[in-house]
């Protein structure tokens, strides 16, 4: 079991360009009929902050001016910049440079839906990177942005980005990195787990499963 302290990195850098509008910002419902609840960014810090091992959360916001509001744990929230590359490349490899030789446990703001004990289960992992998957045997399945990154894992993602690859997928399937994706499906519908907001129709279906 990996037992070294994490880093939370929330990934909300993203334009939202088929939504219309900054998935960073968006809110979801309250507890009450009516009230206004979470943005996707604080919901995604406050689900981080509740996963085991993690010490401090890392807003990776890109250029969006994304504003966190504090957790209710003692636990230390900051914003940084994108690191070299572009999209959720970016972000992970600003985070790491906040936060050299660190494990970070990445979550983007655009999966409401990931439960608490998927992202523990997730910074438990002994792998170099350990992505959430619907079909843990079908690396086109693995989301790296629900995914525990080590050293060694953000080491050959900087050095593709350097080559003008900014995709975070291929390195579910590099050789030289020891890959452990955990299933989706042991908590929830993986369909539902890993629902991706992208569209209206899929923002629609995350208020009403949250």
């Amino acid at each position: 079991m990996n037992l070294a302290p994490i880093v939370g990195v929330v990934l909300a850098g993203g334009k939202g360009s088929r939504l219309g509008r900054s998935k960073a910002g968006l809110r979801l419902p309250g507890s009450q009929a009516g009230e206004s609840g979470p943005t996707l960014v604080d919901w995604a810090v406050t689900r981080l902050a509740a996963a085991a091992a993690v010490e401090e959360i890392v807003v990776a916001a890109g250029n969006s001016g994304t504003e966190v509001d504090p957790v209710d744990r003692a636990l230390r929230v900051s914003v940084a910049p994108d690191g070299p590359g572009s999209g959720p490349a970016a972000g992970v490899l600003g985070a790491a440079r906040a936060r050299s030789d660190r494990n970070l446990l990445v979550l983007a703001c655009d999966l409401p839906l990931v439960p608490v004990d998927l992202l523990s289960h997730l910074a438990a992992s002994a792998a170099d990177l350990a992505p959430a998957a619907t079909d843990p045997g079908d690396p086109r399945s693995m989301n790296p942005t629900c995914a525990l990154w080590t050293p060694p894992a953000l080491e050959r993602l900087a050095a593709r980005v350097e080559g003008g690859d900014n995709r975070l997928y291929p390195l579910t399937r590099c050789a030289g990195l020891r890959v452990e994706p955990v299933d989706a499906s042991r908590f929830g519908n993986p369909e539902d787990v890993l629902l991706n907001v992208n569209t209206a129709a899929d923002w629609k279906r995350a208020r009403r499963l949250v």
